[in-house]
C-alpha cells in the first residue's frame, strides 16, 4: 500500500511528505537551538543543504547493500538501485548520513563537531516520529499477529486490522509505537538540552551520545516487533543490531572518559561492561527464542518481550549512569578548584 497524490503534474508520496515535514521541523528547531548554543550564523542552513542529499544517499545505500540480490536476481536490473524515489530506504543509513553531514558542516564552518552533533540530536526524535508516522502509508512498520484481547478492544488504534471472512486479524502497528518513541525521545532531549545550559560542566557531544543511546535501546525491541521483512539477514534485522550497538558505543566512550577523569574506576568499569555483555547476550538469546530457534519452557511472546524490555532499559541505563557519575566528578573537581584558592587567600 503506497498512498500517492498529484503534485504539480508529478506523483507525490504520503510517506515522502511526512518525512519532508519532519525534516523541516528539525531544521527550524536546529536553528533555534543553534542560536542558543551560539553556533555561527548559517551553520544550520549549510547543514540542511548537505544533510538532505547525504541522508538520502546513506538511506538508499544501506538498503541496496543489504538487498542487492533483489536488484540483480529478481529485478535483473542493478540500475534500479538509483531509483531512490521508488521506495527502499534505511533509517539506520539515514542517521549515519546525518552524522556524516554534521561532521562535514563542522569542518566547513569551523565549529566543533560535538557542538553541532548536540544541536542536531535534540530535535532528531521529532523527525523520526514524522518519518515513522509516514510508514502507515506504506507496507512497512507492521508487526506480528496478536490474539484478540483487552488491549485490542480498548485501543484498537495500536493495531492494524484486516478481515478474512468473519475473522479479524490484529497485527502490531509498530510504526505507531516508533512514532510515540520518537516524540518521547524529543521530549527527553528538550529537557536535557535546557538542563545542560544550566550546567557549566556539561561537555559538548554528550547530548548526542545520550540521544543515540536512548534511541538505540528503544529501537532494539521495536525492531524485534516488526514482521514486514524489511532489512533482514536470515531472521536478524540489521537495524536491530545497529540499534543495540549505539548504547554499547556510548558506554565505551563514557567509560574511557570516566577512567581518565577519576583516575580509577576499575571495578566500576568491569561491572558496567559485565552488565552490558549480559544484556547483549540476553537480547540475542531472546531473539532466537522469539524466532523459534531456541525453546525454553512454553513459548510466550509476552514473557520474551517483557524480559527484552527490561534488558533494553538496563542497556540504556549503563551509559546514562556513567554520564551521571561523570557529571558529579566534574562538579566536585570544579568545586574543589574554586574553594581551595579562597582558603589560601584567607
Amino acid at each position: 500500500m503506497d498512498v500517492t497524490f498529484p503534485l504539480l503534474g508529478l506523483t507525490g508520496h504520503a510517506y515522502g511528505l511526512c518525512t519532508t515535514v519532519g525534516a523541516l521541523f528539525m531544521l527550524v528547531l536546529m536553528g533555534i537551538f543553534g542560536y542558543r548554543k551560539q553556533l555561527p550564523p548559517g551553520t544550520v542552513r549549510v547543514f540542511g543543504l548537505i544533510a538532505i542529499p547525504i541522508g538520502i544517499i546513506g538511506a538508499r545505500l544501506a538498503y541496496c547493500l543489504l538487498n542487492y540480490e533483489i536488484f540483480i536476481q529478481t529485478y535483473e536490473n542493478p540500475w534500479l538501485m538509483f531509483a531512490f524515489y521508488d521506495g527502499g530506504l534505511s533509517m539506520t543509513g539515514l542517521l549515519c548520513g546525518l552524522v556524516l553531514a554534521a561532521w562535514i558542516t563542522a569542518r566547513l564552518m569551523k565549529v566543533r563537531f560535538a557542538a553541532l552533533f548536540d544541536v542536531m540530536s535534540v530535535p532528531l526524535g521529532l523527525f523520526i516520529a514524522c518519518a515513522r508516522f509516514g510508514e502507515r502509508f506504506t507496507d512497512i512498520g507492521i508487526g506480528k499477529v496478536v490474539e484478540p484481547n483487552g488491549i485490542t478492544r480498548l485501543m484498537p488504534w495500536l493495531f492494524v486490522q484486516s478481515q478474512a471472512g468473519i475473522n479479524i486479524e490484529f497485527r502490531m502497528a509498530v510504526f505507531i509505537y516508533e512514532a510515540i518513541a520518537g516524540i518521547i525521545l524529543f521530549a527527553v532531549m528538550l529537557w536535557l538540552f535546557f538542563a545542560s545550559n544550566k550546567n557549566k560542566n556539561a561537555r559538548q557531544g554528550d547530548l548526542g551520545l545520550l540521544c543515540f543511546t536512548i534511541y538505540g535501546a528503544s529501537q532494539t525491541i521495536l525492531e524485534s516487533l516488526r514482521d514486514d521483512g524489511h532489512m533482514l539477514i536470515i531472521f536478524l534485522r540489521v537495524a536491530q543490531v545497529a540499534a543495540a550497538l549505539m548504547p554499547v558505543l556510548a558506554t565505551m566512550i563514557f567509560a574511557k572518559r570516566y577512567r581518565h577523569i577519576s583516575g580509577k574506576g576499575g571495578k566500576r568499569i568491569i561491572l558496567t561492561w559485565l552488565a552490558v555483555l549480559v544484556c547483549v547476550a540476553g537480547l540475542i538469546f531472546l531473539e532466537f527464542s522469539l524466532d523459534g530457534r531456541i525453546t525454553w519452557g512454553a513459548p510466550s511472546m509476552l514473557r520474551d518481550y517483557g524480559i527484552m524490555a527490561v534488558l533494553c532499559i538496563l542497556l540504556c541505563a549503563m551509559p546514562c549512569s556513567l554520564y551521571h557519575t561523570l557529571s558529579r566528578c566534574l562538579y566536585r573537581q570544579d568545586h574543589m578548584n574554586v574553594s581551595i584558592p579562597q582558603a589560601e587567600d584567607e
